[in-house]
């Protein structure tokens, strides 16, 4: 989701960090090891100039199948530096704005996604590391509709992979957000508290991750918009990643990721957000005065992604209940899954299909809502892999949805319709 511009550095508290940062990376600059860049960037443009920004996605679905079917462009430009100390201490700064757009539009500054400093090698004996400022954060996402099951990024501080024993490490993160309001007047905000602890088993053929959140943000009373009760939550996880599967049942390079999570009260993202970008709460519990106390959400995930010398697939299955009724007047089940199959003709050329079905079950209106999309493209590439990039694609998309859904989906240019379909090319790329 696209934040508005308007956020600013000084909003977070960001620019005292930034400042810190640069001002030690000059004093130490003498012991610099290495530098270099990272980013991400995709822009999608439609052969029909009415079709620029369409896509099809279903309302309560929390993501979309994105081959052939991307409405904005977006872009990350990072930066990072490498310092090394004579006694081991290692240094990484890393900075990385984000910039955004409809598409065949001007692109915008959005946020700071990342800027911070870790230290590594701090004792001898462990694997410790310990950092500070904003940073994406032990990330897990399904590329192929790009859904961050697990994202727990934001500001803050924390220690990394402090060692217990052999290959099981504990992590630990403090991050914190300045939620605001239309009705807020300068100065004020409600401060919002995430803890995240993580104990992960990693070895060469698998992780296995646990992972406990607690979030909490206190009474706060605002001169215009009246009165905010305290409240807490707790979040739960267990993340398995198997990264030799497919090479014991298919014989094939890869690697599948099984997931379960559950959330509740001030954590009722389930890992899915820190404290971090969630002035929606606020607005909810402002504008319709309820408590978030008794929201819960439940998710499940299993996400593969293989190939061998000729075929690829990256595929995803969904399964998240919602019950947040009296926060949110939201109480629904949605059901996803997709495959994307990749044929490599040659090292340059492959070709693509992708299949996405999203099943969204009201309980508040007693309806049932259903969007079916499917996208053949043509990929061209510098080298073979589902994970290569860049890549340019020439792609087709045509969606259907069940007639409950009609003015649900493809915006104004689809309000009386079932179905569509567009037609252009997309280009991806990472680094």
């Amino acid at each position: 989701m696209i934040t508005s511009s308007k956020v600013s550095l000084k909003k977070y508290d960001m620019y005292k960090v930034l400042v810190m940062i640069l001002a030690f990376v000059i004093s130490v600059s003498a012991y610099e090891e290495s530098k270099g860049t990272a980013g991400y960037g995709r822009v999608q443009t439609s052969f029909l100039s009415d079709k620029e920004n369409i896509c099809f996605k279903l309302d309560g679905a929390q993501t979309k199948y994105r081959l052939g079917n991307e409405c904005e462009t977006w872009l990350e430009l990072g930066i990072y530096q490498d310092i090394k100390f004579d006694n081991g201490i290692k240094i990484h700064n890393q900075f990385r704005p984000s910039f955004a757009g409809a598409n065949e539009a001007s692109i915008d500054f959005v946020r700071w996604e990342e800027a911070y400093s870790e230290v590594f090698n701090i004792l001898e004996s462990n694997t410790m590391s310990f950092w500070l400022g904003r940073r994406y954060y032990k990330r897990y996402d399904s590329q192929i509709s790009d859904y961050f099951l697990f994202n727990m990024s934001g500001s803050g501080l924390g220690i990394n992979n402090y060692k217990l024993y052999d290959d099981i490490t504990i992590s630990y993160s403090y991050m914190f957000d300045d939620l605001e309001h239309d009705t807020f007047t300068d100065g004020e905000s409600l401060r919002f508290y995430s803890h995240d602890i993580r104990f992960e088993k990693k070895n060469d053929s698998s992780e296995l991750t646990f992972f406990i959140n607690y979030m909490n943000f206190s009474d706060e009373s605002f001169s215009s918009a009246g009165e905010i009760k305290s409240a807490d939550g707790i979040a739960l996880g267990l993340l398995y990643k198997s990264k030799n599967i497919h090479s014991e049942f298919l014989g094939m390079d890869g690697e599948n990721i099984a997931a379960v999570f559950y959330g509740e009260g001030a954590a009722k993202a389930a890992g899915q957000k820190s404290s971090f970008l969630q002035d929606d709460i606020v607005a909810i519990m402002i504008d319709n005065n309820t408590s978030i106390d008794d929201a819960k959400r439940i998710r499940f995930i299993n996400y593969n992604a293989f190939e061998n010398d000729t075929f690829g697939v990256m595929s995803n299955i969904v399964y998240e209940t919602k019950d947040e009724q009296e926060f949110s007047n939201i109480n629904q089940t949605w059901f996803s899954a997709g495959v994307r199959g990749h044929w490599f003709v040659s090292k340059n050329l492959r070709f693509l299909a992708e299949l996405g079905y999203d099943n969204v079950d009201d309980k508040i209106s007693d309806n049932s809502y259903n969007l079916s999309k499917i996208t053949p493209a043509i990929e061209f590439a510098l080298d073979k892999g589902v994970w290569e990039r860049p890549v340019l694609r020439l792609f087709y998309t045509y969606a259907k949805w069940s007639d409950s859904a009609k003015g649900m989906v493809g915006g104004d240019y689809y309000i009386d319709k079932t179905s569509g379909s567009n037609a252009g090319i997309q280009l991806e790329y990472w680094w």
